[in-house]
């Protein structure tokens, strides 16, 4: 088998908290050095590094992830990227709306805000009987409030249940795409 240098990154560590070195499989030995700028409060990740060798060159990327955060700490990882990603939905009713929809803190706050008035006004927030909303390419889709409504909470269950693995609260994650009406 060949040898595998690895970089093993810490998690990030509150000031003023403690750290622990990861449990690694036998045949990882440490190279010795860390990060010339070692410090694991740094939210620079390059300052969390240190380097190791797999002598037996037989440990998976998954294997190193679930050595350094915990299997619960991979799925909320992957429960983040997927966060990150998008959800693709497709409408078997208006393809119009088959899109990758982007979900984060501004998408969250605008969906608030729109929903809520809805809910007050049976408007968009403008007054609008329709809305232009983004996908993960750019490009916008023109959606009335019944649209709006299903997509949205369509986005809802998702964020949910990823939201759930990140906290820990689950360890199955869904599905990175729905179909809706």
């Amino acid at each position: 088998m060949a040898t595998m240098y690895s970089a093993l990154v810490y998690p990030q560590v509150a000031t003023g908290g403690s750290y622990t070195t990861p449990v690694l499989p036998s045949t990882f030995v440490s190279l010795g050095y860390t990060s010339p700028t070692w410090n694991p409060f740094s939210a620079n990740s390059a300052d969390r590094t240190q380097w190791w060798v797999d002598t037996a060159g037989t440990l998976t990327q998954a294997q190193a992830m679930t050595a350094c955060y915990g299997a619960a700490g991979v799925i909320a990882l992957q429960a983040a990227a997927a966060l990150s990603a998008g959800l693709a939905i497709t409408s078997t009713g208006t393809p119009a709306l088959d899109a990758t929809y982007l979900y984060g803190q501004s998408i969250a706050t605008q969906q608030l805000a729109e929903t809520t008035s809805i809910i007050l006004n049976g408007t968009f927030a403008d007054g609008a009987a329709t809305i232009e909303w983004p996908y993960t390419t750019g490009a916008a889709v023109t959606m009335t409030i019944a649209e709006f409504k299903v997509i949205v909470t369509t986005i809802a269950a998702w964020v949910s249940a990823l939201t759930k693995c990140i906290n820990g609260q689950s360890t199955t994650l869904p599905s990175a795409s729905a179909t809706i009406p």
